[in-house]
């Protein structure tokens, strides 16, 4: 397994190479350090960002692939995420404190999610090993986020076995007009026993992951998409918030839909984004 952190040194930067040393760790995996610098004679800061990366990993990953790139960061670190034929790109998120920017995903963040070949992490807030994962079923209309996980990162699971939660929420905003009242506030055993399309979802995601080794435990809350994910995530402690994202039509693109956008933006926690 293969996996690309890229770090401009920035603050922000550094959080998402101490989340990459520790997955790298836990995984088994070869770990490459990118920092992409606008022109050649930039060449020697570069060097002593990566220098610097190298010694925040050095007790997870000895000896990091470290990598240089010139031109526009988030166009150079996709071409590296397709050309090195990565399994998971690794990205910081520079934290806004103005009211006007403080909702917004920074540039670079938002078009290596929609752009990358693969899974990204964006790294934020508390990064610890991920022992602790929540995936929000739901967000992303084809197929299964569970199942989208097993076909990308089978490893996250085969190697970790983390505590897994499998989370649905049922919004009156979300579901369809003909769904009755009683099934928007139906705990999940409830949705599985009267076939419901949440509850055979739900159910669906439980036996495929029981195929890998993991027990998950399935859980439903009722309210605001957004706001019942991040608080189920707190709430929970989870080291890892899964969320899914949609392809777009074009070429190796996805879009990011106004949830999956907003759990980026609000989570106080890594984000891992399937497509």
């Amino acid at each position: 397994m293969r996996i690309l952190v890229a770090t401009g040194g920035a603050p922000h930067s550094t959080m998402a190479v101490i989340f990459g040393g520790l997955l790298a760790n836990d995984l088994g995996a070869s770990l490459s350090l990118l920092t992409v610098i606008k022109a050649p004679t930039a060449r020697e800061k570069a060097e002593t960002i990566l220098r610097d990366a190298s010694v925040l990993v050095n007790k997870y990953v000895p000896e990091p692939e470290k990598r240089i790139r010139v031109g526009h960061p988030a166009e150079e670190i996709v071409k590296e995420a397709e050309e090195g034929s990565y399994d998971v790109l690794v990205v910081g998120e520079r934290q806004h404190h103005t009211l006007r920017t403080r909702f917004l995903l920074g540039a670079t963040a938002e078009r290596v999610v929609e752009h990358a070949p693969c899974p990204v992490v964006v790294a934020k807030g508390r990064v610890t090993p991920v022992r602790r994962l929540l995936l929000c079923e739901g967000v992303r209309t084809r197929g299964t986020l569970v199942e989208r996980l097993v076909e990308q990162l089978p490893e996250l699971l085969e190697r970790l076995h983390p505590e897994l939660t499998v989370l649905h929420v049922m919004s009156q905003i979300s579901v369809a007009p003909q769904k009755s009242g009683d099934v928007l506030v139906a705990p999940v055993e409830e949705l599985i026993a009267r076939g419901t399309s949440e509850g055979q979802r739900l159910q669906r995601d439980k036996l495929l992951l029981e195929q890998v080794g993991v027990r998950p435990r399935l859980k439903v809350r009722h309210g605001l998409v957004v706001e019942e994910i991040i608080n189920e995530a707190r709430e929970g402690q989870y080291d890892l918030i899964v969320v899914g994202a949609h392809r777009g039509e074009r070429w190796r693109r996805i879009l990011l839909d106004d949830l999956t956008h907003e759990i980026l933006v609000e989570a106080d926690r890594p984000v891992l984004v399937v497509r």
